[in-house]
Order: C-alpha cells, then structure tokens, then sequence
C-alpha cells in the first residue's frame, strides 16, 4: 500500500507542477502576445525634420512604402529618394507629392522584392523651396520591417 500511495503523490506532485507551468506560460502570451515573434515590427529612426506617419512593405503587392510629414518649417520639392538594401541602392520611389509646404504629408511607395524581415537605409533628398539658390539637402534614416 506504501508503494502505490507514494507513486500516487509523486504522479500528483508532477501533474500540479505541469499545470502551474501551462497556467504561467498562457498567461505570459495573453498579456505578451509578440514575445515570440520571430519577425520584427516595422520600425524606424533617423529622419531628422520629417515625421514618419507610416512605413512597411506590403507582400502581396510587392511594395514598400513610406509616409511622411515635412516638419523643416520650410517648403521643400522632394527631388529623390533612396533604399540601399543589402548593397543594393533602389530608386524608383513613386511619391504622391514631390512639392511639401510645412506640415504637409506625403507617401511614396517602390516596388522591391523582398522575403521576409528586412533593414534598410533611406535617403530623402530634397531641395528648399523658399530661398533662390536651391542646394540639394539629404535625409537619411533606417527603416526595419
């Protein structure tokens, strides 16, 4: 009788431990549901005087896209942008607006192929639109999907 009875308490004691494990782990995913995210969220820095409203890549179209506001508290003509990704430079950006007064939004998307995650550097190139002689000024900034 001492057998079984220890092996019952040992088979409980074991079963109460998975349960608690389960419990703890279904809980860490209900309030943390990307804590075992294998992809990165889409993110940025960088693009000092412009205010990033939105940026990813769509899949299903094949397209990257990027929107932005101009905050230079200057008008600005966007002349051209830029993606290196990987050690490839991209430039077939297709933007809304080209001419930015201040506070104004644009989005320019390209068409790239891309798998899965991926980080890239931006350039915004522009030119200011309020003075006479017009040198052309870069932006740059990182993009992570």
């Amino acid at each position: 009788m001492k057998r079984g009875q220890a092996v019952l308490e040992l088979l409980i004691g074991y079963s109460l431990a998975v349960v608690i494990i389960v419990i703890s782990v279904s809980l860490l995913f209900t309030f943390y549901p990307n804590i075992a995210s294998f992809s990165s969220t889409p993110s940025y820095s960088g693009f000092s005087g412009l205010r990033i409203l939105g940026q990813g890549y769509d899949a299903s179209a094949g397209v990257f896209y990027i929107a932005f506001q101009n905050t230079l508290n200057e008008n600005i003509k966007i002349n051209l942008l830029e993606m290196v990704y990987g050690s490839v430079t991209y430039t077939g950006f297709s933007c809304t607006k080209t001419f930015l007064p201040n506070l104004y939004t644009s989005e320019c998307n390209l068409s790239i192929p891309i798998s899965g995650s991926f980080s890239a550097q931006i350039f915004v190139y522009y030119n200011p639109a309020n003075i006479s002689v017009s040198p052309t000024i870069g932006i740059s900034g990182y993009v992570t999907n």
